[in-house]
């Protein structure tokens, strides 16, 4: 397993549906996002940290482009 593959390994189910959320609506604000999945601002952004984090990226914007770069959009069954 390479380190692209550990890190994405490491991302948990909840973690995936915020990067397709990021992915799916870029430019909409974290408020509508949390609320498209039923979670507080707070806690969507404690998922972004911890997604961040896990792949090494600082911002949204980054997140996305790294989500489009590997495929990220689809999240795995």
């Amino acid at each position: 397993m390479n380190s692209e593959e550990a890190k994405l390994a490491s991302l948990r189910q909840k973690e995936w549906h915020v990067i397709r959320a990021v992915v799916e609506a870029s430019i909409a604000p974290n408020k509508t996002l949390a609320s498209r999945l039923f979670v507080t601002e707070h806690t969507f952004r404690n998922h972004l940290t911890s997604i961040y984090q896990k792949l090494g990226v600082t911002k949204r914007l980054e997140l996305y482009i790294y989500a489009i770069w590997y495929q990220l959009d689809v999240v795995p069954e």
